[in-house]
């Protein structure tokens, strides 16, 4: 029986691998990491559970690494683009769940998709309109946005119209097109209700598409 616990498997160890590597490894999942590469395979051996020397390319030694029993697979393999798609496709193959791969350009990425990668990304080209983003809306450095959705959630101090009212008379909702999900109040989490009065102190957990959000949002 699979492990209750989700195993990713990182295929592709060069700067985006071990920083997926580490991140994951930080919040406690379990990984499994895969590359060519000795020296890359040894520098993640004491970050996540397994570290293992194989060719990304061939599908009985991914699935003698263990495949098989990963939930999520990114392959991050960059540059190589023949071996991105060949191991995208032995992941499929073997039937795991939800393969996430890394592209170079569009059509690596149409080619991507069309083998069966559930989700495709452009780490540079993401990270760079995400970091236009943040220096046109430097609040959104408070934010994350939801996967697979227009929404972004995150917490904020109110701004100046909204302390000392409550939900009810703001009409959060339809005035802010957002949601309130909880609020923190002295280090104390709750989940407000309509007659709740927002303090100037108080720290909102919100969630909202970004183009509602950036109408009233700022520093």
């Amino acid at each position: 029986m699979k492990n209750t616990k989700s195993v990713f498997l990182v295929i592709g160890l060069g700067r985006f691998g071990q920083a997926l590597c580490r991140t994951l490894a930080e919040h406690g999942k379990q990984i499994i990491a895969v590359d060519r590469s000795r020296q890359s395979v040894e520098e993640m051996a004491d970050v996540v559970d397994l570290s293992v020397q194989a060719d990304a390319t061939d599908a009985d030694a991914l699935a003698k690494a263990g495949a098989r029993t990963a939930d999520i697979a990114i392959v991050a393999i960059g540059g190589n683009i023949e071996a991105s798609i060949l191991s995208t496709t032995i992941l499929k193959d073997l039937e795991v769940p939800f393969v996430i791969a890394r592209a170079e350009n569009t059509v690596h990425a149409r080619v991507l998709a069309r083998v069966g990668a559930n989700r495709v990304v452009f780490p540079e080209k993401d990270m760079g309109e995400r970091l236009a983003l943040l220096l046109v809306h430097p609040w959104l450095s408070h934010f994350v946005q939801v996967p697979g959705s227009l929404f972004y959630v995150g917490e904020i101090r109110p701004i100046q119209e909204m302390a000392g009212k409550t939900l009810a008379e703001l009409n959060f909702r339809v005035k802010y097109n957002a949601i309130v999900l909880s609020i923190n109040r002295d280090g104390e989490r709750f989940i407000p209700k309509a007659d709740t009065v927002i303090q100037p102190s108080d720290m909102i957990f919100i969630a909202g598409r970004r183009e509602d959000l950036e109408k009233w949002m700022h520093e």
